[in-house]
């Protein structure tokens, strides 16, 4: 059962009040029927229902045909910043207690309130959230608004005065009075008071105009007045005498200086003119143009990201390039040198680190070379410190004579020559047995010209290492010294190798080879005179015999080719007859 209260347009509007229902039952009504705004008065308290959420608050319907408007502010005694939450606990059609904040008959506006000190309900917003409260809000507010207050205030500046000076505070303002006695000069004859002057009051000052006179003490104040007062012409009223001083204690607060107000105003007018600039909206075609223009973007980077030929050009490249190859040390060494071009000495560094934390363990060499890496930059753009602390590092994680050889080759680079020979020093005691050490040692003292120092560390070589790697070592060494030092004395070390070794062809074939790229013909050819001429197996006697026919054939005449080749057949006749 219910009650028709209008019908038209396809809708119908219906009632179920008890008073519509039984208008003679004498039954207390909860809650007064609106009809019209008239009905509606402040301070009372009304139920009814949430009709929507907006940006601009609540809007609460009263009755079937009239509406009130609920600021945040007065919805809660939270600060809520997110306006979901007041449509989540706001919700159509929830029915609720309001108070009448005020009532506007002409513009037919009705204010309201849901906070909990105005219909004595709990509030809407619960204190769970743990929100802050607009009280907190407003004064944080203020506060920030006195502080720029005080900040477009103009300082004021102060006078300067003497110790004798008297200062006087008129409520903010500091005025300084200095007072000096007129001088008397003749005791028979008195001036006339000179006239009082003016003080120029500054740009800041508080617009009180300061009396002085010229005097010089108190005491001769006191005299020059009593003087003064006997002496006075005929017919001049006598001054007035004050029995009490003027008093300063006054509250003078009040006396601002118009000229800061005057500066606040044109502040506050000027921030007030300042309008923020609105933003344009653009149109369609300039929103499709704009996403046509980003989507070409787009497809020229992805382009150019996929062109196999590219060098990286930025950080980015590099780490996508590191990503897809993380084992390769090239591309580490390319980014800690794109850092350095750049002088980003610390990027590099950290470039570093990361590749030794990257590269897989079991890429031993790789790892080596970003080792070797981090110690040229140490070495270049670090302290000796700093290069120490990387190769103790780097010992411990590497092989420590391919560590300590590399150190060796940066510091010869550099021309750090002193360090390169304590580091040689050091590694002939801890790598004794190691034939590489002696020759690399060899090979920087003949190219520094320590030609005696190498003879005597050929000895020390021979002393340290085992007797089988001795016809190798004498070997290298005269091929250093072929290269970096004296051939004659190379020479001597390959002939008195031989002839304790005859037999070894290996060592004939190198000074065979040597002696081609640094001796004359005459000395080569007698080298493959000799060697042809001993009693070796057969098959290197077909060596040595074919090499010498190739060298006739490139450096000698036809008569010397048929020469060889006359050798060559006697040698197979004589094989052949010893074997019949």
């Amino acid at each position: 059962r219910c009650y028709v209260l209008s019908s038209g347009n396809r809708k119908i509007q219906l009632s179920l009040r008890q008073s519509r229902l039984n208008p003679k039952s004498k039954s207390k009504v909860e809650d007064v029927e609106i009809t019209c705004i008239k009905d509606v008065k402040k301070g009372q308290l009304l139920r009814g229902y949430v009709k929507s959420v907006t940006s601009s608050g609540v809007f609460f319907g009263l009755s079937s045909s009239l509406q009130g408007r609920i600021l945040f502010q007065n919805v809660s005694p939270y600060f809520v910043q997110k306006h979901s939450l007041y449509e989540k606990y706001l919700p159509e059609g929830k029915l609720l207690t309001v108070k009448v904040l005020g009532v506007n008959r002409k513009e037919k506006h009705i204010e309201l309130s849901l906070l909990p000190e105005d219909t004595g309900m709990p509030s809407v917003i619960p204190e769970s959230l743990g929100l802050p409260r607009y009280s907190a809000e407003e004064e944080k507010r203020e506060a920030g608004d006195s502080e720029k207050r005080e900040k477009l205030k103009p300082k004021t500046k102060r006078r300067r005065g003497t110790s004798e000076s008297e200062q006087v505070w008129m409520g903010k303002k500091k005025i300084k009075l200095h007072w000096r006695l007129v001088k008397i000069r003749n005791s028979s004859h008195l001036e006339e008071p000179k006239k009082r002057k003016t003080c120029p009051a500054d740009e800041y000052d508080s617009g009180i105009e300061v009396y002085y006179r010229e005097k010089d003490d108190d005491d001769q104040e006191e005299e020059a007045a009593k003087k003064i007062s006997t002496i006075r012409k005929p017919g001049e009223a006598p001054r007035l005498q004050v029995s009490v001083g003027f008093t300063w204690d006054e509250d003078m607060s009040a006396m601002d200086t118009p000229v800061l107000n005057q500066k606040e105003e044109s502040s506050e007018s000027e921030e007030e003119e300042d309008p923020h600039s609105k933003v344009k909206k653009q149109t369609k075609k300039e929103k499709e143009l704009e996403k046509q223009k980003k989507e070409k973007e787009l497809c020229k980077l992805e382009a150019a990201l996929m062109d196999p030929s590219r060098q990286p050009q930025s950080a980015d490249d590099f780490d996508r390039l590191v990503l897809s190859s993380p084992n390769s040390s090239i591309l580490w060494l390319q980014y800690m040198a794109f850092h350095l071009q750049a002088t980003e000495i610390e990027k590099a560094r950290a470039v570093a680190e990361r590749a030794l934390k990257t590269i897989c363990f079991r890429e031993e060499q790789e790892k080596l070379n970003v080792w070797v890496a981090l110690l040229n930059l140490e070495n270049m753009y670090g302290t000796e410190e700093t290069l120490m602390k990387v190769f103790e590092r780097a010992v411990q994680y590497n092989e420590p004579l391919k560590v300590f050889q590399h150190l060796c080759d940066i510091y010869t680079n550099s021309e750090k020559y002193k360090q390169a020979e304590e580091l040689y020093q050091t590694m002939l005691k801890r790598f004794r047995q190691e034939k590489s050490v002696w020759l690399k040692y060899a090979s920087f003292l003949l190219k520094q010209g320590q030609a005696e120092a190498t003879h005597r560390l050929l000895e020390r070589a021979l002393k340290a290492l085992p007797t089988k790697e001795h016809v190798d070592v004498i070997s290298r060494f005269a091929q250093l010294e072929f290269r970096f030092g004296d051939p004659e004395h190379a020479k001597a070390l390959f002939e008195s190798t031989l002839s304790s070794y005859p037999k070894r062809t290996d060592i004939w074939s190198i000074y065979m080879d040597i002696m081609i790229k640094h001796g004359s013909q005459k000395e080569v050819r007698d080298i493959f005179e000799r060697v042809i001429h001993m009693s070796l197996a057969p098959k290197k006697m077909k060596f040595f015999f074919k090499r010498y026919l190739d060298y006739e054939k490139k450096f000698g005449t036809a008569e010397s080719v048929l020469a060889v080749k006359r050798a060559a057949l006697e040698y197979v006749e004589a094989k052949s007859s010893l074997a019949d």
